[in-house]
This record gives structure tokens, sequence and C-alpha cells, in this order.
């Protein structure tokens, strides 16, 4: 999945940002945030979580449910 969340950070850099966190080495942020599987992709607005996906996905299923929460 790399790779895919890797394209659709370059291609969507003007309209949302993306960032990867380390779940070995972030505990805290990874109970927090109740991560249990990976990946997990949370899309935070305004400071706070407002959607969340997670497993495998073609890139066109991310996209749209990042665009589909953001555009909301």
């Amino acid at each position: 999945m790399a790779p895919v969340v890797a394209e659709i950070a370059l291609e969507n850099r003007n309209t949302f940002a993306v960032a990867k966190m380390n779940v070995a080495t972030s505990r805290q942020t990874t109970g927090k945030y109740q991560v249990r599987a990976h990946p997990t992709y949370i899309v935070f607005q305004g400071g706070k979580a407002v959607g969340r996906s997670g497993g495998f996905q073609l890139k066109a299923q991310l996209l749209q449910k990042i665009l589909s929460v953001i555009n909301n």
C-alpha cells in the first residue's frame, strides 16, 4: 500500500497532506486512535479524526473515501 499512498499524496499535495506513523514507536498515538489493524487510514480535519478506513484498498477506492470525508 505504501506506493499507492505515496501516489495519492503526490497527486493531491495541493488538496490535503498525508502523514505516516510507525506504530511500533508511537504506541501512545496508536492507542489514542485505536489502531488495531495495519494499514489504518485516519482522516483529520481541524485536528480531529473525522474518518477512518483500513486494510488493502485500490487507489481509486482509498482516494474516493478521503475525498468524500474532506468534501463534506
